[in-house]
């Protein structure tokens, strides 16, 4: 380090010197490095955040500074200019004196701050900073200089004073206290409390802190240490001692839904409130009522207890069902907590011992609580049904679904309400074993196809009312096929002008222009950037802003749990990252869930679908473009990639939504226009329902080609569920050339053979049943059911 090879050119005396021409590093105290942290010669500056760091402001104040230096030199000197100033020290400069510990070296100068080098009193060898710069010290204190690399020597953090409690409630204390007596701010780095001798919060410099979550009627012992800037903790304080106050009503218990319908039950679930008052909640009491009755006719049906008397544990999940019910039954149910129940609540003999041992084992908190404080308010009602509870599908299960997209472009037009078209058509849907239905997008919205939503909660749209889209939900669920939300959430309009006469006011659920993303090309966005591609049609929102992702996961699960939706279809998934996409859809349980990501490359979409971690499908169209040529020229070589079949639904069929066409596809040119005509579409819908993935049909090719093309679709839909065809069914491909595909696909109950082309072929072997004939497609079973 302080060999002559480190030497400069002399400089000239009272100026800056030559040598280090280059501004060095400056050096901030609070990021250095710990002073144990081993050294490497020459090694990289040591940076910590200086005052102007943590405040903007140079400090004006004058100190002294006080350098320990480690050198092999015999009488080394410091050359400096203090910062502020602009004269230097004459050459060689100030010398050092030997530290009283002999290994070291000591300079004291006062000021702010320096700038320097050092050298070897000659001066003929010059030491500097790491890429031939000057050392810098932004602040007064004590340093030490070793082999190229400045640390700050902070004396030991000392502990906060006068803890005390400024606020106290039944399950809250909010605690503050004063910085350490004579500690410099500037080496504080933060504070971590203890309570009752375990730590519960580690934070920066602010010196207040609430604990939440306490038991009422308890003490609490409290202590807080300071962490110093390289993260070394002083002793704690004395111990503040506090008593939370009498505890009082639990919340209302969060989470209630219909878990399960039978003609004979009805399950419920539900979860410990959010607010427990102070005290355990110990036991729940249900509540039902008659559907558009008056609550006060609410009867107590039911307690249930709510904590494990043996082991002390309160339950994290509760239940329970309704047995008391007759088919078609209808019922309003709502949920109350109690902190501990007693005699006249037991329902049976055995419960009646339960809440014996439960108030024999209770706590302080339990046996303070006031009597009128014992049971809290209801939560938020449920209705529930005795009917059949419809199966939801699920990603990767094996069961035959086959979905219908029940819109097109201009279906908001129709004279008869939407709906009310679609509800008349169950159960011919219903026969065709179609099982899932994709549903136009049902919020208000600024245009009359959906999708410029503006009001999440309102229900009544070009495409119908609530009450009419409720009650189409209601007979798909009699019918057995689960419907699908089209969630539009990447964009969102706004319903008023704010006052500066900006579109950014929005109701229910109500945002300001904080929810517009900030390159919005509105201009208008006080958000964060956009995580996706940004629209010009609508605003587009932050989905890194924290209400936005509460309000977005509610308004899904009030479509799943409220409105009755299965499944979902994500809109422009482009548009916002995947992976508030992934949190969204397991927030409302994880349902079936398929994005509309509009892509032809397949790894692009696989790429999409590891970025959800595997919690949504995409529609196929690798798919729909390589079927599409292949029908068009005859040609199906395309089919076979090396066995495989193309697209996600040869790699990951599981997540493939394989479709002819869709709203979008029908009407614009992008795509080269419709995909065929009745013929060429009745032979994509036949590859398509006997394969892999989860076929979509388009509800203009299923209601506007005519009977012929209708009675096509409803016979290889029923094939498909005889013979159990599912997303994950085996394909063995024995054909794939110009003028003919041909395969052999393996389902639950059977086996399907399927040709297309111009090419004659049939499957070989006995057993086998002709099932379909169409225009150049051909289809057997062997089995079904």
């Amino acid at each position: 380090l302080n060999s002559p090879t480190a030497r400069g050119p002399t400089p000239r005396t009272g100026s800056r010197p030559a040598a280090p021409k280059v501004l060095g590093q400056r050096f901030h105290p609070a990021m250095a490095s710990p002073a144990v942290a081993p050294m490497q010669s020459r090694a990289a500056l040591t940076r910590k955040s200086s005052h102007s760091l943590l405040t903007g402001v140079e400090p004006e104040v004058d100190g002294l500074i006080s350098l320990n230096y480690y050198s092999g030199w015999t009488k080394p000197c410091i050359h400096y200019r203090v910062l502020g100033t602009e004269v230097w020290t004459d050459l060689p400069g100030l010398s050092f004196t030997k530290a009283e510990s002999g290994e070291a070296f000591h300079a004291q100068i006062a000021g702010k701050g320096i700038e320097f080098v050092c050298n070897d009193g000659v001066p003929s060898g010059w030491d500097k900073a790491p890429g031939n710069q000057n050392y810098f010290i932004d602040r007064p204190g004590k340093y030490t200089l070793r082999n190229g690399r400045i640390e700050q020597q902070l004396n030991p953090p000392k502990a906060p004073a006068l803890v005390v409690a400024t606020e106290v409630g039944s399950t809250t204390v909010c605690l503050s206290w004063n910085p350490p007596d004579g500690m410099d701010e500037a080496e504080i780095g933060g504070y971590q409390v203890y309570r009752d001798g375990a730590s519960v919060y580690k934070g920066d410099k602010v010196r207040t802190w609430v604990d939440k979550g306490l038991k009422g009627n308890v003490e609490y012992s409290y202590e807080v240490s300071t962490l110093n800037i390289q993260g070394v903790e002083s002793p704690k304080c004395l111990a503040t001692v506090v008593k939370t106050n009498v505890p009082g009503k639990p919340g209302p218990p969060a989470w209630l839904k219909v878990s399960a319908t039978a003609p004979d039950h009805i399950e419920l679930t539900w979860k410990p409130p959010f607010d427990l008052g102070g005290a355990s909640v110990t036991a729940y009491n249900v509540w039902r009522a008659m559907p558009d009755a008056h609550p006060a006719t609410a009867e107590c049906v039911a307690t249930i207890i709510g904590r494990d008397v043996q082991t002390g544990q309160d339950k994290d999940i509760l239940e329970w069902k309704d047995t008391a019910v007759k088919q078609g039954e209808t019922f309003v149910y709502q949920i109350s907590a109690v902190h501990l129940p007693d005699s006249t609540m037991a329902r049976s003999i055995s419960q009646a011992q339960l809440v014996e041992e439960l108030r024999r084992k209770a706590s302080n908190s339990l046996l303070s609580v006031d009597e009128g404080e014992n049971e809290g308010p209801r939560c938020e009602s449920t209705v529930g049904k005795a009917q059949a509870m419809l199966k939801a599908p699920r990603m990767g299960d094996t069961e035959p679904h086959i979905l219908l997209q029940a819109f097109n472009w201009d279906s908001c037009y129709n004279k008869n309400g939407w709906y009310n078209v679609v509800k008349s058509c169950v159960p011919e849907l219903k026969e065709a074993c179609i099982d899932m239905l994709w549903l136009p997008p049902p919020s208000q919205c600024v245009d009359d196809r959906g999708y410029l939503p503006g009001q999440w909660y309102n229900l009544n749209s070009k495409y119908g009312s609530d009450t009419e889209l409720r009650a189409l939900i209601s007979d798909l669920h009699g019918a057995g096929i689960s419907p699908v939300a089209d969630i539009v959430i990447n964009h969102r309009c706004a319903s008023a002008k704010d006052s500066q006469g900006k579109w950014t006011s929005f109701k229910n659920p109500d945002w300001e222009r904080w929810a517009i993303c900030r390159d919005d090309p509105s201009g208008d966005g006080g958000g964060a950037q956009s995580t996706g591609q940004n629209i010009e049609y609508a605003p587009d929102i932050d989905h890194t802003n924290k209400k936005v992702q509460e309000d977005s996961k509610a308004y899904m699960k009030w479509l799943m749990e409220d409105v009755g939706f299965r499944a979902i279809r994500l809109d422009f998934v482009l548009g916002y990252g995947a992976w508030f996409q992934e949190q969204y859809v397991r927030a409302v349980g994880t349902p079936y869930a398929v994005a509309e990501y509009w892509h032809g490359d397949v790894q692009v979409l696989r790429n999409y679908i590891n970025a959800t971690k595997g919690v949504t499908a995409v529609y196929d169209f690798p798919v729909y473009y390589t079927l599409k040529n292949a029908i068009h020229s005859n040609d199906f070589s395309s089919l076979n990639c090396g066995g495989r079949l193309p697209g996600v639904m040869g790699c990951d069929p599981v997540r493939s939504v394989t479709f002819v066409e869709n709203h979008d596809t029908s009407h614009l040119e992008v795509v080269g226009g419709k995909f065929g005509d009745n013929n060429q579409v009745c032979r994509a819908y036949a590859f398509l329902l006997t394969h892999c993935g989860i076929p979509s049909i388009f509800w203009s090719d299923w209601s506007d080609r005519g009977g012929e093309v209708k009675k096509q679709l409803k016979a290889l839909c029923q094939i498909r569920k005889s013979i159990g065809v599912h997303c994950t069914s085996r394909v063995n491909i024995a054909a794939s050339q110009g003028g003919l595909y041909a395969a052999y696909i393996d389902g639950k109950h059977g086996t399907i053979a399927f040709k297309m082309g111009t090419n004659n072929w049939s499957p070989g072997g006995d057993g086998w049943t002709g099932k379909a004939f169409g225009h150049e497609y051909a289809v057997w079973t062997k089995g079904g059911r």
